[in-house]
């Protein structure tokens, strides 16, 4: 059974007096344990559709249902729960709290959400696999960008959510770190998360499971 399904989805802006979709008309499913990547230009609609599958915005028409729950029928607060429990997004840019150390940055969705947190081990596991256990008593100030990029997908993996959403999350990484992040991705797809990354990264897509491109706000399978 498909944990995400998006129905004849479409998002339509106004612009100096005309409409136009940045997505068009989609229909998209992921189940567990699928690893998609999606590709294609800046402003196909990448983003878009990644905001409209979280609940970030909502659809022009369409529908977008998660485990079962259509979130056009689910209250804000319930969406919140969701997207606190069920789904980890990770968006473009940073994202970590300035006055909370690494540590206390990837903890933070359990301590507000009241869940029960990862073990230490966990922590440690995760945070050696990104190469950033030598740094979870430091602040963001004290980060360059690509270790705050690391500790934002920590933030994100940890719990082996059911599904993983990731726009361009190695953007700022080197090569060995990239190749880092799509094995942990692999790995926790291997496990039953279901994995969406959005990515220019042409080198990377030989990790996922299916391979979709993004072109003026329509999606197709890469053959």
């Amino acid at each position: 059974m498909a944990f995400l399904e998006a129905q004849k989805l479409v998002k339509e802006y106004n612009r100096r007096g005309k409409t136009f979709r940045a997505v068009d008309d989609i229909d998209f499913t992921i189940e567990p344990g699928d690893f998609v990547m999606i590709e294609g230009e800046s402003g196909s609609g990448k983003t878009t559709f990644l905001n409209l599958l979280t609940g970030l915005t909502d659809p022009t028409s369409g529908a977008v249902i998660i485990d079962g729950r259509s979130l056009k029928e689910t209250g804000d607060k319930e969406i919140s729960k969701i997207r606190n429990q069920k789904i980890k997004y990770i968006p473009q840019g940073e994202s970590l709290l300035s006055a909370l150390t690494v540590r206390e940055n990837i903890l933070f969705p359990f301590t507000i959400g009241g869940l029960e947190r990862p073990s230490e081990e966990r922590l440690l596991e995760v945070s050696d696999k990104l190469g950033i256990t030598d740094l979870l008593d430091e602040y963001p100030s004290d980060l360059s960008g690509g270790e705050m990029r690391r500790a934002t997908i920590a933030r994100a993996v940890i719990n082996k959510p059911s599904l993983i959403i990731a726009d361009e999350p190695t953007g700022s990484l080197d090569s060995a770190n990239t190749f880092k992040v799509m094995e942990i991705f692999r790995d926790i797809a291997s496990e039953g998360t279901a994995v969406i990354v959005v990515t220019h990264q042409k080198e990377t897509l030989g990790y996922a499971t299916r391979v979709l491109e993004m072109d003026q706000g329509s999606l197709k399978e890469v053959v």
